[in-house]
């Protein structure tokens, strides 16, 4: 017999160990539920408490979402897993026409395209749902198709639009009417401003300094204005990422999971199809840490899925600006949890989770919290020198090839939009996706991003020149991926003057 009251504790630990406002945990086991609690503060500067009905974002654990509502179309008829996409939405192009032509529902939910992440594209843009499915065709592969498995958001938001396109409804319409509203999900939704209007919610958190481990700052990102938000995530990315909840409404989420697909006495889903998202599709690398407890780690449909210790485990981890969280099923155990946290990238919730599975399966000794926070110390360290290792250290006495007047104007890219490059007081601001920074010099004609809060903090950029010498280019490291080329962004003054010409 688990006993609830040493979870309550471990809990309680967890939140001052990793220095969290708060965290929110739910466990089922059985179809009972077994704990639904919360630890810590909601709103660390006022001083509320969180408890199950806190409203928290979810971020990636909204992928499963829509993996669902993939299931319920295929459930009727209206869609194949393995039919290309492009019978469905003949103007969708990836950039490899081989691509364009054969991937299908099942490629895009398992992440399976050959695509890099390509995130920077939509964070903070200005695109609809729309223009980021139609920004495929501009995207970079990194692989060949079917033979990489990569993280990939907009393959995601791709499905989530189909579902439009079928249907006549958004995802959002849809999401509520055929699993919210049958599940009993009463306090979960899509917008920042109905969370930000219910008084139990939870405020976004980080870290003071993108490399430190302690502190708080109050996040501004997810509350830097409703519409804005809206347009952002609730509108462009929303499949991928925007549902908000809480411990009690997650809980019936996961036991929904359990039961494959049954909610009360009404099969919502079929079986066949829970069983299919549930299922691996593509083989992984660890997405975290390698454990000697896991045989192998692979990606269902919306849904990790790997081994511990001989069980097959399903879950999901989700990260948005000031929020985590993770759902997990063992399903042989019949055993779920969901846990919660406003923080940046809490691992805890990893850890947490392994705990509850280990008291279930009788093992005492998995030291999870202690494993958890070492790889967190040794991967801050590792992030410490990305930069350095991507880009070397700059070679002392060089100076700009040009004036820095030169280097003034506004850069195009096809992906991701434009930079622009002004000069004030002598140094060179670019403001890219409505954030600016200062150009401080590298070496060369490279400059580095200094601004903390840039999506670009500490890239190194590179201004390049055409044959007659003029600055023209600029070549950026956006997907941080070495398999990836670097985007380059081109002078729109430039590409005006070689139409003159022509």
């Amino acid at each position: 017999m688990v006993d609830v009251n040493k979870f309550k504790d471990f809990f309680e630990n967890e939140v001052k160990v990793w220095d969290h406002p708060s965290m929110a945990v739910g466990i089922v086991k059985d179809g009972e539920v077994v704990l639904n609690d919360a630890f810590g503060f909601a709103d660390v500067e006022t001083k509320r408490k969180a408890d199950a009905d806190t409203m928290y974002a979810i971020g990636s654990c909204s992928k499963a979402f829509t993996a669902a509502c993939a299931a319920l179309l295929v459930d009727r008829g209206l869609l194949e897993w393995d039919k290309p996409v492009h019978d469905y939405i003949p103007w969708l192009r990836f950039k490899d026409d081989y691509v364009t032509l054969n991937a299908t529902t099942r490629d895009l939910l398992c992440h399976r395209t050959g695509l890099p992440r390509h995130d920077v594209s939509w964070i903070k843009g200005s695109k609809n749902r729309k223009e980021t499915v139609e920004n495929l065709r501009n995207m970079n592969p990194g692989w060949s198709f079917r033979s990489h498995w990569y993280y990939q958001n907009i393959c995601i938001v791709t499905i989530g639009y189909l579902v439009e396109v079928l249907t006549g409804m958004t995802w959002e319409e849809f999401v509520q009417k055929e699993i919210l509203d049958p599940l009993g999900m009463t306090r979960t939704t899509f917008w920042v401003d109905a969370m930000r209007a219910d008084p139990n919610h939870a405020e976004p958190y980080g870290r003071p300094h993108p490399h430190d481990l302690k502190g708080l700052k109050k996040e501004e990102f997810l509350y830097g204005g409703t519409e804005d938000y809206e347009k952002r995530i609730g509108d462009e990315i929303g499949p991928a990422g925007s549902i908000l909840s809480t411990v009690n409404d997650m809980l019936k989420w996961v036991q929904f999971n359990l039961n494959n697909g049954r909610v009360g006495d009404k099969q919502l889903i079929s079986e066949k199809n829970m069983k299919e998202i549930h299922s691996p599709q593509m083989l992984m690398d660890p997405l975290l840490i390698s454990l000697p407890e896991t045989d192998f780690y692979s990606y269902g449909m919306g849904w990790f899925t790997e081994t511990y210790r001989g069980h097959k485990i399903v879950e999901h981890g989700g990260n948005i600006t000031g929020f985590s969280a993770l759902v997990s099923l063992l399903p042989d155990q019949n055993l779920g949890s969901v846990i919660l946290v406003n923080n940046n990238g809490a691992r805890n919730t990893y850890s947490s989770s392994y705990h509850i599975m280990d008291q279930y399966l009788g093992i005492t000794d998995g030291n999870w919290t202690q494993r958890f926070l070492d790889w967190q110390e040794k991967s801050h360290k590792a992030a410490e020198g990305q930069i350095e290792q991507m880009f070397g250290k700059p070679v002392d006495g060089t100076v700009p090839s040009h004036p820095l007047a030169s280097y003034v104007g506004k850069y195009h890219n096809e992906c991701y939009g434009d930079i622009d490059v002004t000069l004030e007081n002598d140094r060179l601001i670019l403001e890219f996706h409505h954030e600016v920074s200062e150009l401080k010099h590298f070496h060369y004609d490279c400059f580095q991003m200094i601004n903390e809060e840039s999506l670009l903090y500490e890239f190194v950029v590179q201004f390049l020149t055409a044959q007659k010498g003029e600055v023209d280019r600029i070549q950026v490291p956006i997907a941080l991926e070495p398999a990836v080329p670097d985007e380059i962004f081109v002078k729109v003054a430039s590409k005006e003057k070689e139409k003159a010409e022509e």
